[in-house]
């Protein structure tokens, strides 16, 4: 019964001086830009119209092109960024302009007088087709007020 006895003991006395597993747990916690919307814990990047590129949430960096080339920046010279309408954007990884054409069609640049996101199209002075305010459809004077296509005498 000794040497029993004398294994249980040294078998527990083992298990209890042996060192536990190691656990590692890594929180990111990702705080957007004052100047930014909230964004998901998940979200990697805002699309920012007025600059036609990226800011870049985990590296704190704008992604913008300069000169042909995609930059990271800290910095934007010449930029307010509280002016800016940012929108979080589903891409994850280090090459958001992939889907930069994608991004510039839904999201355009704020014009002046309109918020952001709605386009002002005007296809020449004075050449009849117009959107934008009154009444968006016709032909006519450029002012969104020309001739309708509806019923009656044109």
């Amino acid at each position: 019964m000794k040497p029993l006895q004398f294994l249980l003991a040294l078998g527990l006395l083992t298990a209890a001086l042996r060192p536990a597993p190691a656990q590692a747990q890594i929180n990111i916690n990702i705080t957007p830009p004052s100047w930014g919307p909230p964004a998901p814990a998940a979200a990697q990047y805002y699309y920012i119209p007025d600059v036609d590129g990226y800011y870049d949430l985990r590296a704190q960096r704008y992604v913008v092109l300069r000169n042909g080339k995609w930059i990271r920046t800290s910095t934007l010279a010449g930029y307010n960024p509280g002016n800016f309408h940012p929108v979080v954007v589903d891409y994850v990884g280090a090459t958001p302009w992939v889907l930069v054409r994608e991004h510039r069609v839904k999201y355009p640049k704020a014009q002046k007088g309109l918020p952001p996101g709605q386009a002002k199209k005007i296809y020449g002075k004075d050449k009849g087709h117009y959107e934008g305010p009154g009444n968006g459809h016709g032909h006519g004077n450029g002012n969104g007020k020309g001739k309708s296509k509806g019923k009656g005498k044109d």
